[in-house]
Order: structure tokens, then C-alpha cells, then sequence
């Protein structure tokens, strides 16, 4: 691997430990908020509403399962069931036993990663969601023993935090566990809320009849050339290219850069900061986010400049360089333009 890409793939995983410090931290702060807590961002261009789409799929009903070994009692669901609860519902799709998990991070001595590929979605046609695996996720043993998520830095990993209605995340979940454990199970914390606690069990030996969790967003889609204010800021999304980068800094096999050119306005009295590392991602239609990459800026002659606030009555312009797989369609570009509040979280449609 070159040089380049193990740059660009350690700000990838920096995000995504920064992102998930702060989707810890929010969920916190959030547990139990709605929608309601803020206003939500204008639509100062017209949004393609199309993307708002469909029915929901009739919710799977877990049949027999065998017990869950840690507790004695039934399991919800096995891996690929679908589990729901008033406003989340969550898939376990695999899960593998490993000593790694990406180039970084390795377990302890005796010990090694369960790694679990969970999608959650929330199913609300209104409300936002916080959802943190840190606090909603865990792994219990035979032996009753439980064990946290780890922070490993992985480009899958799943994004934790914010959810639009109608809006799926997916990626990946470690656990560090001794080598010998046995008869392992997901517990999931289906309620956001610290005030109550709703649990469902995932039978990780088991294979169930599978379901993909489909997308279906239920708020306004913007298109490029489009503008969404959010109280002193302003988002237009002029356009956007693709790049196969050039000389050492080009994308993994399979992969290429996305660069949406955009302009961010500050239409207040103080000074805005803005932070395309924390509030700027791409998102497939499966809900696997992709993070902005350094080896695809060196491509880029007119970078977003991150190196000043924006000034009052002000704008900036310029491209930002993520890595995807090629051709992926439908691609969004998401703006979280309050990490820390609910509400605010906005899609752009760039195919």
C-alpha cells in the first residue's frame, strides 16, 4: 500500500474515532430529545422530494430461536433478523472473529475482535433519532461476561449518532473479547432514551432468514445547484466530479474520488466555523458513509480552505475529495450542520 493511501486512510479513521467520541457525547446530551429541540434548515431552493419514497417493509417476526446462552432466555432474533422497536430497528448481517480490524488496530495478547456488520435505521416518517452503538450496543458471553464496544480505527466502521427519519446507517462493530469465549450474543438497547432501557438479543451463532434494512428518507432531498440555510449558515452545493486521482495518490481498486464543489455562507454577525472533517460525509443507499480523503485532495486546485473562520456577511467556496466505490448511484452528500443538536442533519442527491 502506498504512502498516500495510508495517509489518506488514517484521516479516514480519524474521522470516524472523532465521529464517534462526539456520537457518544450527543447521544448523551440527546438521550430522549426529539426533533422538536430545534428548528429544522430551510429549504431556500426547491428539494426534490422523490427520494421520500416508499412503504415501509412488513417487519420480520422472529420465530423460534434457541435460547440466548448467556441468560437462558429466548432470543430475539438471529444474524440477518431484523429486531424493531417504537423508532429504531437493527440488523446483525454477519460476524467475524479476528485478531485485527484494519491496518491499526490489534487486540491484546489472548484476546481478539468480534466484529459484527449491523445496520440501524430509524423508522420514524418524523422525528430524528440519536443513535450511539457505544451506549446501545454490547456482546455478552456464556459465562455472562459483557463486553463494550472497543474504538478501533477502520474506514467501516458505522457512524454513530444523528438519524433523519426514514435514514440507515451501516458498517461495523468490535468487541475485544478473550479467545476462548463462547456462545456469544449482540444485546442492543433499542430505545435511545437513558431513562429506559428496551432489549433485544441477537443470537450470533445463528443464521436467520435475512432482510436488508432499505433507506427511505422521509425529508427533503436537495440537488446540486440547491441551497439549505440553517440558522447563520448557508449550504449550496454548485456541483460535482469524479477523479482516478494521478501519480501515487489514487483511490483503492474499484474506488474513486467524489468532489462536490460547494459554497458555505455565513449569513450572521459572528464569526462560523466549519469543519468538513465532522460535519461533511458521503452516504450510499445501504447507509455506508465514506469520509473525506487526503490523497484525493492532492487533485484538488481549489480545496475548501478549513484554515480561518468565515467571516461575517461572507461565503467560501471550493471542492471537497472523498473516496467511494465507483459509480456508486444513489450517492448523497450529508451536512450535519449542528453536530450537536437534533434536526439539522441535510442530504444532497449528487446521483
Amino acid at each position: 500500500m502506498d504512502k498516500g493511501r495510508n495517509w489518506a486512510e488514517t484521516r479516514g479513521s480519524r474521522r470516524r474515532y472523532l465521529a464517534g467520541v462526539a456520537g457518544l457525547v450527543g447521544s448523551i446530551a440527546l438521550a430522549g430529545c426529539s426533533s422538536d429541540d430545534v428548528d429544522p434548515p430551510e429549504q431556500v431552493t426547491e428539494a426534490d422530494g422523490t427520494d421520500t419514497a416508499a412503504a415501509e417493509t412488513p417487519p420480520t417476526t422472529a420465530t423460534e430461536r434457541p435460547p440466548d446462552r448467556s441468560t437462558g432466555d429466548a432470543a430475539d432474533a438471529a444474524l440477518g433478523d431484523v429486531i424493531e422497536g417504537d423508532r429504531l430497528a437493527l440488523v446483525a448481517y454477519s460476524v467475524e472473529r479476528t485478531a485485527t480490524v484494519g491496518e491499526y488496530t490489534e487486540a491484546d495478547t489472548g484476546n481478539e475482535f468480534v466484529v459484527v456488520d449491523v445496520a440501524a435505521k430509524n423508522k420514524h416518517d418524523s422525528e430524528y433519532v440519536s443513535f450511539s452503538s457505544f451506549l446501545q450496543l454490547a456482546i455478552k458471553d456464556s459465562e455472562s461476561y459483557e463486553y463494550d464496544q472497543s474504538f478501533v480505527l477502520s474506514d467501516d466502521g458505522l457512524d454513530s449518532g444523528e438519524l433523519a427519519p426514514g435514514e440507515v446507517t451501516r458498517g461495523i462493530v468490535a468487541f475485544e473479547v478473550p479467545d476462548d469465549a463462547a456462545g456469544l450474543s449482540l444485546h442492543v438497547d433499542l430505545e435511545e432514551s437513558l431513562f429506559s432501557y428496551d432489549r433485544a438479543v441477537v443470537d450470533l451463532g445463528t443464521q436467520g432468514s435475512g432482510r436488508t434494512l432499505t433507506q427511505t428518507l422521509a425529508v427533503p432531498v436537495y440537488d446540486t445547484g440547491d441551497t439549505a440555510a440553517y440558522e447563520d449558515t448557508r449550504l449550496t452545493v454548485n456541483s460535482f466530479r469524479t477523479s482516478t486521482g494521478s501519480g501515487y495518490f489514487t483511490p483503492e481498486t474499484g474506488n474513486e474520488y467524489v468532489i462536490p464543489d460547494v459554497t458555505v455562507e455565513n449569513t450572521g454577525s459572528e464569526e462560523l466555523t466549519v469543519s468538513t472533517l465532522l460535519q461533511l460525509s458521503l452516504k450510499d443507499d445501504v447507509g455506508r458513509s465514506y469520509d473525506t480523503s487526503l490523497a484525493g485532495s492532492t487533485v484538488l486546485d481549489r480545496e475548501f480552505s478549513q484554515g480561518s473562520p468565515i467571516a461575517p456577511d461572507s461565503r467560501r467556496r471550493g471542492e471537497i475529495a472523498f473516496e467511494a466505490p465507483r459509480g456508486q448511484s444513489p450517492l448523497y452528500l450529508v451536512m450535519d450542520f449542528d453536530y450537536f443538536s437534533e434536526g439539522d442533519r441535510t442530504f444532497f442527491r449528487l446521483r
